[in-house]
């Protein structure tokens, strides 16, 4: 009897690593943790910190933060551009950490700069990438822990 079946090996998933992030803002300073699984945005607001956000899928530009030093993975983002890394824009809900990271977000003006930094290059798009779902929501890799 002859045996045709393939022995393919299969490698576990990486460990995630959990990075500090220091997120500083015009009314102060914050240090929470954030692992290399996770988009920045949940790790804030597990750590407590309020922030905007609308769409979660890195299209609506509120959530946008300015990467002082570190490196993140911004590849989940609907819009991404090489500009906008260049210029040191990230959204926080579509950026996962690579390194411990410096973040600056004055939450009322990095939308602003970031969404006239895309106008002055004619990047801002108005409707959804053709075949994205405006309903999608990214989710949660995890349920918050409720704090006591």
């Amino acid at each position: 009897m002859e045996d045709f079946t393939a022995s393919i090996e299969v490698k576990p998933a990486a460990p995630a690593e959990i990075f500090t992030v220091r997120l500083e803002r015009p009314d102060g300073s914050w240090t929470f943790e954030a692992s290399s699984d996770e988009y920045l945005l949940y790790a804030m607001i597990d750590a407590g910190i309020q922030t905007p956000f609308i769409c979660e899928q890195g299209w609506c530009l509120a959530c946008a933060a300015k990467l002082v030093s570190g490196k993140v993975d911004d590849s989940a983002a609907l819009t991404r551009y090489p500009e906008d890394a260049e210029a040191g824009f990230l959204l926080l809900c579509s950026a996962r950490p690579l390194a411990d990271l410096v973040l600056y977000q004055d939450i009322h003006e990095t939308r602003r700069e970031m969404t006239q930094h895309r106008i002055g290059r004619n990047q801002l798009a108005r409707a959804y990438p053709p075949g994205q779902r405006a309903g999608f929501r990214r989710g949660r890799r995890r349920l918050a822990t409720p704090k006591p």
